[in-house]
């Protein structure tokens, strides 16, 4: 996911805006869902606050090569199911104020564990999204005539979309789950939400692929003398007493 927030942040030919976040964003939800539901009714949105970790990842704040969620058009989050161990991909579409579940294993679609994590995911996600002003940088989105928005509170829960026969799947009992949300994800990340099954009919293949392009990014940033302090920006960067260079940055300073 770092690699890929890469390409979002400095690739040239971006068309699609994205970013995404780690396998940790679904902790921090669930622990803030748990207080949530247990809060009295008078005091549950308290609990949602600007300074807490989840509101960071929106602002752009808390992981590397990060980009604020008010200037991307989907944000990529890999779901790790701890207890059936198993990962899927969620993807919230801002647009359509959607969130899409990516899944290679049918089974998942109707598994109560399953559903509870999305759920969770459409609760939350909205309430942070209010107390960090997101809707109030979006210049695009307006609740009155934006279609998926008409009608609809800030606060109002996602709807979710499960995306899981009409896509690829592994075989039964693979443990090849990993591979299929990355790829999920790189497909994504270039704006297809749609994912045809026969280019994903090698997974090994794809494995071999994902582990050779990790490979030639780690040589390429051990030539250049980059590291990865260097994709800290805004306030990680000033909280670490570091400057907040990017990567080009920083092999531009190296060639002088």
């Amino acid at each position: 996911m770092y690699y890929l927030r890469k390409r979002g942040k400095y690739g040239p030919h971006n068309k699609t805006r994205f970013t995404t976040t780690d396998c940790l964003f679904k902790t921090r939800i669930e622990q803030i869902y748990e207080k949530f539901q247990n809060s009295p009714p008078e005091k549950k949105f308290s609990v949602v606050k600007p300074q807490d970790v989840v509101a960071k990842y929106i602002l752009g704040y808390r992981l590397l090569a990060n980009v604020a969620w008010d200037q991307v058009d989907y944000v990529i989050m890999p779901v790790n199911i701890v207890e059936k161990f198993h990962w899927l991909l969620v993807v919230f579409d801002i647009a359509d104020m959607q969130l899409y579940v990516y899944d290679s294993m049918v089974s998942s679609r109707n598994h109560p564990i399953v559903e509870s994590c999305v759920d969770k995911f459409s609760v939350i996600i909205p309430l942070y999204l209010s107390c960090t002003d997101f809707y109030g940088k979006r210049k695009d989105i307006n609740f009155k005539n934006t279609k998926a928005y008409i009608e609809k509170a800030v606060t109002d829960p996602l709807n979710i979309q499960w995306i899981v026969g009409e896509i690829p799947q592994q075989k039964e009992g693979s443990l090849d789950c990993g591979v299929f949300v990355a790829a999920f994800a790189e497909y994504v990340s270039l704006g297809d939400l749609s994912i045809p099954e026969e280019d994903l009919s090698d997974i090994d293949q794809h494995r071999r692929r994902y582990g050779a392009l990790l490979w030639d990014y780690a040589r390429k940033k051990q030539k250049h003398g980059v590291i990865s302090d260097s994709e800290m920006t805004g306030k990680l960067a000033r909280r670490k007493g570091a400057a907040a260079l990017n990567e080009k940055t920083r092999v531009q300073r190296k060639k002088k």
